[in-house]
């Protein structure tokens, strides 16, 4: 891995992928990435399709709340092909890690995981946490169980006004 900082600008690469922070120019991807994903707007949002002053105010939300939002670059593309909101700390939070639907089945969610991995690791983070809504889609949970994460509680979360049951899962580094 490539630990890389370009003035305040988080960048980290590795096995042909590379994440930085979401800057203005990428709106437009965000949006095309959060809509592919068709299941988690309906469950997660309650909606067909989000718009870009609605990924601007969660961007400003995330920013406020001291999270990092992060695009997912395929190297050789230079195509955007997915996101990730983080909190780092001794347990770091892992918001979301979304893959556009159009890249799924690839593995690219099992390298961006790595790669995110690796990069907490050397900002001496010493455990991960992630809520995992459960009425979503089962293939999420088993990612997150087959990457050694382990259910610690049943929650229930509040997000865009939307209650959704939900575990913490947590993974000791």
């Amino acid at each position: 891995m490539q630990l890389l900082r370009r003035g305040n600008i988080i960048y980290f690469e590795f096995n042909g992928f590379y994440i930085e922070l979401i800057d203005s120019e990428d709106l437009n991807d965000i949006v095309n990435i959060y809509n592919s994903n068709e299941l988690f707007l309906k469950v997660h949002i309650g909606k067909e399709s989000i718009t870009r002053n609605w990924v601007c105010g969660e961007l400003d939300i995330m920013q406020n709340e001291g999270f990092y939002s992060c695009k997912v670059v395929q190297k050789k593309s230079n195509k955007i092909v997915g996101l990730i909101d983080f909190k780092v700390d001794k347990e770091t939070y892992l918001s979301l890690l979304m893959i556009d639907n159009n890249f799924r089945g690839q593995g690219i969610g099992i390298i961006v995981y790595e790669l995110f991995e690796m990069y907490i690791k050397s900002c001496n983070s010493t455990s991960i946490r992630i809520d995992v809504v459960t009425n979503y889609d089962k293939h999420v949970l088993d990612f997150w169980l087959k990457n050694g994460f382990k259910i610690i509680e049943n929650i229930t979360l509040n997000w865009n006004e939307k209650v959704l049951p939900a575990v913490v899962m947590k993974k000791d580094l």
